[in-house]
């Protein structure tokens, strides 16, 4: 990345980063399950970025055929956190088939190498609590300190401000910036697109456990953050 100097020794990008977060939920909490620990959602998001705040921020994970009021009460939780929740539901129990997010998260990431940062919702959770016809014409939400332009946030109610997710395109001049792509616990399938993307001259980094990392993925990424050696990312 270029650099140039502003006096004093002191030298600052040339461009902005922008930052695409890519969380593979099956992934991670398979994971942690083998460690036996809980992760703090904003600390992971914290450290896997650096403090940068990301331009996208999604979690796609499987829920059961059947709701499960545990489950929504754990997305809800990712949700007010400032990251939106692609969801993918597993098959009725006694029918045999095999379900990723593996696709979701390829169509994404290349897409925010392509430039884009809206995508479909088409498969977004919308929280368990809102009622259908409020989430059908929700605005789009906001997290992680990000707010939007040319209005006041004292407009809002702390309630509504808590639900904001980060995803807002009138933030992002992808002209003035280059785009990184971090993916926390992906699965093998990925290191393809990880790999084009890459070619295409965007910054690739995995974050993963490093006694379970994938060695076809941790060789497609440019760089690669041990989530074993933190001490920061957990509950409690």
């Amino acid at each position: 990345m270029s650099f140039e100097s502003i006096g004093k020794g002191i030298v600052k990008r040339k461009k902005k980063r922008i930052l695409g977060l890519f969380i593979d939920g099956t992934g991670l909490d398979r994971a942690t399950r083998r460690i036996n620990r809980k992760v703090d959602m904003p600390k992971l998001v914290r450290g896997v970025t650096s403090g940068t705040i990301p331009a996208v921020a999604r979690y796609y994970t499987l829920i059961p055929y059947e709701d499960d009021s545990r489950q929504h009460a754990f997305l809800d939780a990712i949700r007010r956190a400032g990251i939106r929740v692609i969801v993918k539901r597993l098959p009725p129990k006694g029918i045999t088939r095999q379900v990723t997010v593996d696709v979701e998260m390829a169509a994404d990431i290349v897409s925010f190498a392509q430039g884009h940062s809206h995508f479909s919702d088409l498969s977004e959770y919308g929280g368990s609590t809102e009622p259908q016809a409020e989430k059908e014409h929700s605005s789009p939400t906001i997290p992680l300190g990000i707010r939007p332009r040319g209005k006041a946030t004292s407009e809002a109610t702390p309630k509504e401000n808590e639900q904001k997710l980060i995803e807002q395109p009138d933030l992002i001049k992808d002209e003035d910036g280059e785009r990184i792509v971090t993916v926390v616990c992906p699965s093998r399938e990925l290191s393809y697109p990880l790999s084009l993307v890459g070619e295409l001259g965007i910054d690739t980094v995995t974050a993963d456990f490093g006694q379970f990392n994938n060695k076809d993925v941790l060789k497609s990424a440019a760089k690669w953050i041990d989530l074993s050696d933190s001490e920061t990312i957990w509950r409690g």
